[in-house]
């Protein structure tokens, strides 16, 4: 057991041991500390403790721990506990937070054996909160909701299956083509991207791995008739070179590209792919360039950045470009509107 986690469970031992005995002798300590961590542990050691527990601001315990003369150890506040220490103004913020984050995902049946263990916490974080009349971060803080549930019904189903690899058909409304298929899948894990869930993979017609996203599934029923190929791959090797969750069958390329100094400030901070770096700054341009693969998520992000941004390479890319604003251009004609 590593020393600091031995330190928190000799820690728990005394506070437990305070609280049953009102006064505990050296020998208490030393067997509650003992039978605690599996091993002896020496009095020097408790001792340390002991100091630590009262005067430990990092530790944050304080602890009120006297010792009289033939009486031993206590407590001089009958009511102290290590387990009901008050928090810190930004630990109760930062607890808020974790809860409100979590309460995001309380419709995914996943988090469903603790939504209400997570909405308890959230509930009494803010009491206290307002008791210290501390601004609630429900008044400045928003989180992003989608207005579907992204396919997060399918997410235990799917965790289930990928565990059990579990072979399953599931019938398909395609995004592209409009139509309801059906696809033999072996699915091999989950992703979520801008609030919508996909799974990945392998698809026995198409003898290669694909992505499907959740919310477009109409049934889903296992295929215990259909043995199951294993995953050989890595999540992060596998999304490598893709911006958003479409991998496609093609090696990365250089993409170049350049702006201004203000407009690179943005994606500085919110970096289009981990490969993007700063080239060079020219005339008040900076020119960037990453290494990824041309898929849909790509290219919709450089279009909607529109005429901030100027594609250098590769010809394909500006090219696609070219011909999305031809086709704006066509909705509104030449002349003024």
């Amino acid at each position: 057991m590593p020393a600091n986690k031995e330190a928190l469970v000799r820690y728990r031992a005394i506070n437990r041991c305070l609280i049953e005995r009102r006064r505990s002798s050296q020998e208490d300590l030393i067997d509650a500390c003992t039978e605690a961590i599996g091993a002896h542990v020496s009095w020097r050691t408790i001792a340390g403790d002991i100091k630590a527990m009262r005067t430990d601001e990092q530790l944050g315990y304080l602890a009120p721990i006297k010792n009289a003369r033939g009486e031993g150890y206590y407590y001089a506040d009958k009511n102290y506990s290590i387990d009901s220490i008050p928090l810190q103004k930004e630990e109760l913020m930062a607890i808020s937070f974790a809860a409100k984050l979590l309460k995001q995902y309380s419709q995914v049946d996943l988090f469903s054996t603790f939504s209400g263990a997570v909405e308890k916490l959230s509930d009494k974080v803010d009491i206290h909160i307002k008791e210290n009349n501390t601004t609630e971060l429900g008044n400045v803080i928003g989180f992003e909701k989608s207005v579907t549930d992204g396919g997060s019904n399918y997410i235990n189903e799917f965790l289930q299956h990928i565990r059990q690899q579990t072979v399953v058909e599931i019938e398909y409304h395609s995004f592209s083509s409009n139509s309801i298929k059906s696809h033999i899948l072996h699915p091999y894990f989950l992703k979520e991207y801008r609030n919508r869930w996909y799974v990945v993979g392998y698809h026995e017609e198409r003898k290669r791995t694909i992505t499907l996203a959740l919310e477009r599934i109409i049934t889903m029923q296992p295929r215990y008739d259909h043995s199951y190929k294993p995953s050989t791959i890595n999540i992060n090797s596998y999304y490598a070179h893709a911006v958003g969750v479409s991998v496609l069958d093609q090696d990365p390329v250089l993409i170049r590209f350049e702006l201004s100094e203000q407009e690179y400030r943005y994606i500085e901070s919110q970096p289009i792919h981990p490969s993007q770096h700063a080239e060079e700054v020219r005339n008040g341009m900076v020119v960037v360039s990453l290494k990824a693969i041309l898929n849909y998520e790509l290219q919709s992000t450089l279009l909607a950045m529109g005429p901030q941004i100027k594609v250098l390479e590769p010809a394909a890319l500006q090219n696609f470009l070219r011909r999305q604003a031809e086709d704006i251009l066509k909705h509104y004609g030449s002349g003024d509107l």
